[in-house]
């Protein structure tokens, strides 16, 4: 099991030392679990193929991953988390939550739909698209956004906390709560 555990943080240093190395799916086959998740945690600046299902999860938290793939369907949750994304692809499908907290994401792509949970909470994002759609909650806190886009439907609660929110646009539709 020790040797095991050595060879697999030696793939990892490996993986997270070389830029830019191109994974197919037979590679990321390695990074898959018997659910159908794969995590890229702490990896390097890799290309992942494309198109990319992936049939679980997609942890990519503190990679240095800076661009998905241009079509990506995630069927369970996509983790972004302190990572290096800054912008999503216009192709993307994920059926749960998103989480950009702490991410490099500058903008969010105009009409996004998050079939669950959506956090930018604490990232450099100043605003959010127009027609954004979150099933579940929507986290902003610390964030720099001032305004709330037009036609934003979120059917759980916003937390607002800690941060210069102005005003709220008419036209919002919030199922649950606002909370600062």
């Amino acid at each position: 099991m020790r040797i095991f555990k050595q060879c697999l943080l030696f793939i990892t240093l490996l993986v997270a030392a070389q830029p830019a190395l191109a994974l197919t799916s037979i590679h990321l086959l390695n990074y898959e679990d018997s659910y159908g998740n794969i995590s890229l945690k702490y990896s390097g600046d890799i290309h992942l193929p494309n198109p990319l299902i992936v049939n679980g999860n997609l942890n990519l938290e503190n990679s240095r991953i800076r661009r998905l793939p241009l079509n990506l369907t995630v069927k369970g949750n996509l983790n972004l988390a302190y990572s290096s994304i800054e912008q999503l692809p216009l192709a993307l499908k994920v059926e749960g939550y998103i989480n950009l907290a702490y991410s490099k994401i500058k903008e969010l792509n105009f009409g996004l739909q998050v079939l669950g949970d959506l956090s930018v909470a604490h990232t450099q994002l100043k605003k959010l698209p127009d027609n954004l759609y979150v099933k579940g909650n929507l986290f902003l806190q610390n964030s720099n956004i001032l305004t709330l886009p037009n036609k934003l439907v979120v059917d759980g609660n916003i937390y607002i906390g800690n941060m210069p929110l102005k005003d709220l646009p008419s036209d919002i539709i919030i199922g649950g709560s606002l909370y600062r």
